[in-house]
C-alpha cells in the first residue's frame, strides 16, 4: 500500500461486503466517489484489486467499459477510462441523463470538500493518536504487512504525507487547530445552505458526483461503526449532534440508494 493519502490500492464494493470492506472501499474517498457516482448511474460493475501501474494515468481508480455484443471476445480491445474521465463517460452512458451544474458554482462548493473539509480529515484521521489507533491503523497499517518495523515505518509516512498537506494549506509551520475545525464547520454550513431544502445538490432531479463526494464524508463520519473515539473526533461532532439535519438525510438518501 503506497504512503500517498489520495488513493489507496484497491478498493472492494458489493451490496453484502463486510464491514471491514465497506470501510475500505469509503475510506479511499476519491475511489469511493467514482464508485459511488457509477452506482447513482445505474451501472453494474466489478471492483478488483489493481495498481498505479496498470492505469492508463498512473492514479487510481480506473474504468474498463464491458465489451458488447455477440461475437466480442477477451481479445477485443478495450479503452480504459481514466479516473477525471468516469464523470463524464458515466453521464453520456449511464441509465440516468446527467447535464453538469453551473460550473463556477460546482468549483466554489467543490473546493470546500477538497480544502477545508478535507484538511481536517486528514487531521482527524492520521494525526490525532486515538483515531488514528481506532480507525487508520486497523484499516490501512495492520492488513499491510505482519512486520512490527514495517508497520512502524508505514504509520510515520501515513503520518508525514498528512502533516507535510497541511502545513502546505497552512501560513506557518504550526496548525492552528481550532481554525481548522472552525473552517470546516463553515464549509459545512454552506454545503448545508447550497442542499437546502432539496434532495440532490444544485437542485438536481437526480443525484451526481458532486452528491457521491459530499457523501463520502459525510457517511464515515456518522457511522457509528467506524470506531471514531468522539472526543477526538471534532470534525463530525456538529453534524452528528445535527447540526445540519438536511445533510444528515442527504447521507441518508444516498446510502439506500446505493448500498
Amino acid at each position: 500500500m503506497s504512503s500517498r493519502i489520495e488513493d489507496p490500492s484497491h478498493v472492494t464494493i458489493t451490496r453484502s461486503s463486510s464491514l471491514l470492506e465497506r470501510k475500505m472501499h469509503v475510506l479511499a474517498l476519491h475511489p469511493s466517489i467514482r464508485a459511488t457516482y457509477l452506482k447513482l448511474m445505474r451501472f453494474d460493475f466489478l471492483t478488483v484489486s489493481s495498481s498505479n501501474h496498470a492505469s492508463p494515468t498512473g492514479s487510481l481508480p480506473f474504468v474498463i467499459p464491458a465489451t458488447s455484443g455477440a461475437n466480442s471476445t477477451v481479445l477485443d480491445v478495450v479503452r480504459p477510462i481514466p479516473s477525471h474521465q468516469i464523470q463524464a463517460w458515466g453521464s453520456k452512458h449511464g441509465a440516468i441523463s446527467k447535464t453538469p451544474p453551473d460550473s463556477d458554482r460546482y468549483e466554489a462548493y467543490l473546493s470546500l470538500l477538497d480544502h477545508r473539509i478535507r484538511n481536517a480529515w486528514l487531521h482527524t484521521l492520521y494525526l490525532s493518536q486515538p483515531n488514528f489507533d481506532a480507525v487508520a491503523r486497523p484499516l490501512y497499517i495492520n492488513p499491510a504487512t505482519s512486520s512490527r518495523l514495517a508497520r512502524l515505518v508505514l504509520s510515520h509516512n501515513l503520518k508525514a504525507a498528512a502533516l507535510e498537506e497541511l502545513t502546505k494549506a497552512s501560513t506557518s509551520l504550526v496548525i492552528d487547530l481550532d481554525a481548522l475545525y472552525r473552517e470546516s464547520d463553515n464549509a459545512f454550513s454552506a454545503l448545508s445552505h447550497c442542499l437546502g431544502s432539496d434532495d440532490w445538490f444544485f437542485g438536481e432531479a437526480e443525484p451526481g458526483i458532486f452528491d457521491a463526494a459530499v457523501f463520502a464524508y459525510t457517511h464515515l463520519l456518522c457511522d457509528k461503526e467506524m470506531g471514531w473515539k468522539t472526543k477526538e473526533e471534532r470534525l463530525g461532532k456538529s453534524l452528528r449532534e445535527g447540526k445540519w439535519k438536511n445533510l444528515l438525510a442527504h447521507e441518508r438518501r444516498v446510502f439506500n440508494k446505493c448500498y
